[in-house]
């Protein structure tokens, strides 16, 4: 059996994880049917250092993921960990293919020249993306300041020698591939392709009539980068539910908002939810809103609600717009604009057949575009063409 080499910043297994970790499982658990998959990830707050499952295992490196511009400086820095560790199990195991998530394999990316297996990189943003997100969330700030010389170094060396070093480079938008191929000046265009995020589908028929208010859900992270004090604003006067299915640093002070513009009756906590527990409110809730002020690669939860029938209201932000299409399945917000985001959900909460017919067009899209198994063939059709 072939052996793949997964590398990536984080996992389903620690605590907080997002979008990202939640592609690379699908990507872990399919792959695995047909190849051994050894994944290779930073410790950070868990116990084990080995998991160990049915053609997967889980290399978990006690290091500290820094990866600026003075890390090799750094004690028990990402780069030496990930390099020494890998080293040895290469040697064992005789990788026939490395897989980064992102910048994660960058170590050994920039000692390529040491390994035999191409490596194909999956890239989820870029360095400029990162820097514009930190600047619509802080704006002129002392942290975007601190930030500007790891943003330099990511952007004018770190990415280009990334990618330069990369055998292939999967994009997850459109976006991100044209961000990625203008920031790095990559001239060899066909190293490149959009491989979107699929989300896993059932076989699912909505009932589309609603009883009481409309029903809005919120699934991410509680953080003001991800617009949910944008979102609590919009919502002030309108007539609706609202589902906030997360937690994060800032879901205190989320709460104590609501209180202090009087929305608590028309807001619910839902705190973190397993992926059933979530997909239930998928099914109850007739809207998703995601208002993100980050630059987001190709965000999973708007995928995931569209395969359950919902109608998407989203940032135009990052690449989003490869998957809700305007007066189609769903709306796109400036980002920030609370006014604006009030005035979308008021359109799905006035006209109840709009829900439907947006939500359907959502789940076609999801069948026809972003299926969990397409997206799987694609990337084991890729694999079969640089695995050795």
């Amino acid at each position: 059996m072939k052996k793949i080499a997964i590398i990536t910043k984080n996992t389903t297994f620690n605590k907080y994880f997002g979008g990202l970790e939640v592609h690379t499982k699908a990507l872990i658990e399919n792959l695995s049917s047909d190849y051994q998959v050894d994944v290779f990830a930073p410790k950070r707050e868990l116990k084990n250092s080995e998991v160990k499952e049915n053609n997967k295992n889980y290399y978990f490196i006690d290091s500290e993921y820094k990866t600026g511009p003075f890390s090799d400086l750094i004690k028990n820095n990402w780069y030496y960990g990930l390099s020494s560790f890998f080293e040895e199990k290469d040697h064992i195991n005789k990788y026939d293919l490395i897989i980064s998530i992102s910048s994660a394999g960058y170590p050994i990316i920039r000692n390529k020249s040491k390994y035999k297996p191409n490596i194909i990189s999956v890239c989820h943003g870029s360095a400029y993306s990162e820097f514009k997100s930190l600047y619509n969330e802080q704006g002129l700030s002392f942290s975007l300041f601190k930030n500007l010389p790891y943003f330099l170094y990511n952007y004018f060396y770190k990415q280009p020698d990334f990618i330069r070093n990369s055998d292939f480079v999967v994009s997850v938008s459109s976006y991100v591939q044209a961000s990625v191929v203008l920031e790095t000046s990559s001239m060899d265009l066909a190293k490149f392709n959009v491989i979107h995020n699929g989300a896993k589908l059932e076989a699912y028929q909505k009932d589309f009539n609603r009883s009481g208010s409309l029903k809005v859900l919120f699934s991410g992270r509680v953080e003001k980068s991800k617009g949910i004090f944008i979102l609590l604003q919009s919502i002030k006067d309108l007539n609706i539910k609202l589902y906030v299915a997360g937690d994060g640093s800032m879901l205190e002070k989320a709460k104590q908002m609501q209180y202090d513009l009087k929305i608590q009756d028309k807001v619910e906590f839902l705190g973190k939810l397993n992926y059933p527990q979530l997909i239930d409110y998928y099914k109850e809730c007739d809207v998703l809103v995601a208002p993100s002020l980050r630059v987001e690669g190709f965000p999973m939860s708007i995928v995931e609600a569209m395969g359950y029938y919902m109608p998407i209201i989203a940032t135009k932000i990052g690449g989003n717009d490869d998957a809700v299409f305007e007066n189609r399945n769903g709306f796109l917000i400036s980002p920030g604009d609370a006014d604006e985001l009030k005035e979308r959900i008021k359109f799905f909460d006035t006209y109840p057949e709009k829900v439907k017919e947006y939500g359907l067009n959502s789940r076609n899209l999801a069948v026809q575009k972003f299926n969990q198994d397409f997206m799987v063939t694609e990337y084991k059709n890729l694999i079969e063409r640089f695995i050795i």
